[in-house]
């Protein structure tokens, strides 16, 4: 393929240390002042999905004596109304205080008579006053800021009922003050390795936290911030987050945005979607049995009145969550879909807690090895069941990088092979990343061309890049094309569709691909050759297998090297450009419809997988300019999850997975982990900018407000 002359800028990315980051940070003046035009929020709630509110009057006092007293209230006694302990897998023990929005009094009534308790009581009142005005603030900003991007009403009920019959904006939405109030003290005295809560998503609209912090229950003194907390944002990099004094309060989005924000945002608007934070939690130690880290959280929930979206006979949030508490009061034991934004989302209602995936049986025939979450036959590997021990080795899950997964509960490039590797799977080493800083005010700039172009068009996927095509139809009908992605240089890709093919239209699809270095020396363990220059190739995507190194040899006939294409790629953002009427010898449209798929992976330089915000399949049609993306049918969405991409390497709890919660600890409140509330829940991806939903008949099940239900998982 013919390359013509490109340049790649080097820039220097603002310092930071690897796998650490600071929240986006507002203050309490900045989110009551009048919007004036600012996306403040909007720019932070589509990236990272939260941001923390700084500098509220008085709120740091009452946050520390609150926080204070309610851990040791909860340590030093049990008989506390509402108070149920859980032990989590690496051994940490969690003490929960919680009630509704009116039930504080009763709540209240029942507590101990302890000195901590009454301390606890006598300064929760202005504490939660102070929290009531935060909430009501950002619920404000938010409506301002999405007001002219959102279809209306956002939720409608029935007429006659308690309450108001349709919510118009998220300020209403708040302002029913369906709310959950929980006090979480965390203690891990023994050396568990794992995580204490793993990453998932949020069951509510937004959860407004206190960053956690180590008490002394016997001296009532603080001792310092916990750490701990992780969030992966939406480009899929995963840090943990650096609190400090000047964080009081976190407002961080659940999938409530995928039920009522997201799927209200009017067409060409996908890039104000709002991202629900997927988080967990990793404690430390404490070698003082008098130390904890204690948590609040407030989870905001859908009015009790108004109807479930896509539900076909007007269900109310409220009769799911009475439907929860009359499953759990029966002690069904099946498995029932309850929605959320994906109908992927299942409940257990006995407990069972896992991803959809892991349901499936795990016992494979003796000729079989369970990996990559099925039974592959061996033979299809030319083994057999004797092969690895006569070498005296074992056989295993394995990578092309010799990493092993003993159970094969893991995604990826994943296959039996021979091998006494001990060495875990890991992620392959991130590339440097966009400085949040700088490149947001570089975008337009890098957009903007010298070229002229008749056609420009959106295919940004909700909470991923900003990604535009711009093309026009030249006089010898050629397709004149740029493909602008807003994110750094792993790979960027566009093509052809395969009609038949797999992973919708992905498999057998042939594309014109960009990497950064050559492939001529690509190796699935080291990953593209850093000594080689940037290149655009033709390509054809495996039918079956996805990962590249099944397919990595491009195509080199003299028709297949005829377009004309170009990289540009600097430290923020990547696109190709091309003039041809073909790819590979398969002819554009020129007057009708082509089926189009573009990817591209900014996390690696193994051209690894494109992760679920950076990819689309759409139709194109090149004179009138008209693009439609194309929604995979469900099975196919199924099937994608968990296709086999090489660096898909441990995705169980991606933005993409379905998920199960048990109900008999949903029937007890919302959980939590600083944010942790509601457990292993994801959302699940999009096929394009023009779906957010499934068309679940039931939803937001981790809504359970019921007397005797107060405990939170």
């Amino acid at each position: 393929m013919k390359i013509t002359p490109f340049l790649l800028h080097i820039l220097v990315a603002a310092a930071q240390d690897d796998g650490f980051k600071q929240p986006q940070r507002l203050t309490h003046t900045t989110l009551t002042t009048v919007n004036n035009g600012n996306d403040l929020l909007l720019s932070a709630l589509s990236h990272d999905g939260l941001v923390s509110i700084t500098s509220i009057p008085n709120f740091s006092y009452l946050k520390h004596t609150v926080l204070r007293h309610v851990s040791s209230c909860l340590l030093n006694s049990d008989a506390a109304q509402g108070q149920k302990s859980v032990v989590f897998q690496d051994g940490t023990t969690r003490r929960s205080f919680a009630f509704a929005t009116e039930d504080i009094a009763n709540a209240l009534k029942d507590l101990p008579p302890t000195s901590s308790c009454m301390a606890f009581a006598s300064s929760i009142v202005r504490f939660r006053s102070a929290v009531d005005a935060v909430v009501e603030a950002f619920a404000r900003r938010l409506s301002s800021e999405l007001e002219s991007f959102l279809m209306k009403p956002l939720l409608t009920g029935a007429s006659g009922s308690e309450g108001p019959s349709s919510w118009n904006t998220v300020e209403e939405v708040v302002a029913a003050r369906d709310y959950l109030d929980h006090f979480h003290s965390y203690q891990k005295l023994d050396d568990g390795k794992d995580k204490t809560i793993e990453f998932h998503i949020d069951q509510g609209f937004f959860l407004a936290f206190t960053p956690g912090m180590v008490v002394d229950s016997n001296s009532l003194g603080v001792a310092d911030l916990s750490g701990g907390f992780l969030v992966r944002d939406s480009s899929g990099m995963e840090n943990e987050l650096l609190f400090n004094e000047s964080d009081d309060l976190v407002i961080m989005l659940g999938d409530g945005v995928n039920q009522y924000i997201n799927n209200k945002l009017i067409t060409d608007e996908s890039t104000k979607a709002l991202y629900a934070t997927p988080h967990a939690l990793t404690l430390k130690t404490h070698q003082d049995p008098s130390l904890s880290r204690v948590w609040f959280g407030r989870m905001i929930l859908p009015p009790q009145f108004a109807f479930v979206p896509s539900s076909e006979d007007s269900t109310t949030f409220g009769q799911i969550r009475r439907d929860i508490i009359q499953h759990f009061a029966t002690n069904e034991k099946s498995i029932v879909a309850l929605g959320c934004s994906s109908n992927e989302f299942e409940i257990g209602l006995h407990g069972f807690s896992s991803v959809s995936r892991n349901l499936h049986e795990t016992s494979c025939a003796e000729d079989e090895l369970f990996c990559w979450f099925k039974c592959m036959p061996l033979a299809d590997y030319e083994l057999t069941t004797t092969t690895c021990s006569e070498r005296n080795l074992q056989l295993q899950c394995a990578n092309p990088r010799d990493q092993v997964v003993p159970d094969g509960h893991q995604h990826g490039d994943f296959f039996p092979a021979c091998t006494n590797s001990t060495e875990p799977a890991s992620d392959y080493p991130l590339i440097n990343q966009q400085d949040n800083l700088t490149c947001p005010d570089l975008w337009e700039e890098f957009v903007a061309t010298d070229e002229s172009y008749d056609h420009i068009a959106n295919l940004t996927v909700p909470n991923g890049p900003e990604t535009q095509l711009m093309w026009s139809v030249t006089d010898d009908n050629k397709i004149k094309a740029r493909l602008v992605h807003n994110n750094v240089f792993g790979w960027l890709a566009i093509g052809f569709a395969n009609p038949g093919g797999n992973l919708n239209g992905m498999c057998g699809g042939q594309i014109l691909l960009a990497t950064p270095y050559g492939t001529e020396d690509y190796s699935p363990v080291t990953g593209l050759d850093n000594s080689t220059d940037a290149m655009i190739g033709t390509y054809v995507i495996d039918t079956n297998d996805t990962a590249f190194r099944h397919w990595m040899d491009p195509i080199e006939t003299e028709e297949s090297m005829s377009p004309v294409a170009a990289i540009e790629s600097d430290d923020c953002f990547t696109a190709i450009s091309f003039e041809s009427d073909h790819i590979n010898g398969k002819e554009f449209n020129i007057t009708g419809t082509d089926d189009m798929i573009w990817a591209g992976n900014s996390v690696d330089y193994y051209v690894g997988y494109h992760g679920p915000f950076s990819r689309m399949r759409f139709t194109i049609d090149w004179m009138s300019g008209s693009v439609i993306p194309i929604i995979a049918p469900e099975e196919e969405e199924e099937e994608e999850e968990t296709h086999d991409e090489e660096s898909h390497s441990d995705d169980t709890t991606s933005a993409k997975n379905g998920v199960t919660v048990g109900v008999e600890e949903i029937a007890s409140g919302l959980s939590e982990t600083d944010g942790e509330a509601s457990d292993n829940t994801a959302t699940k991806e999009t096929d394009s900018g023009a779906s957010f939903n499934n068309n679940n008949v039931v939803a937001w099940v981790a809504f359970v407000i019921a007397a005797g239900f107060s405990v939170f998982v």
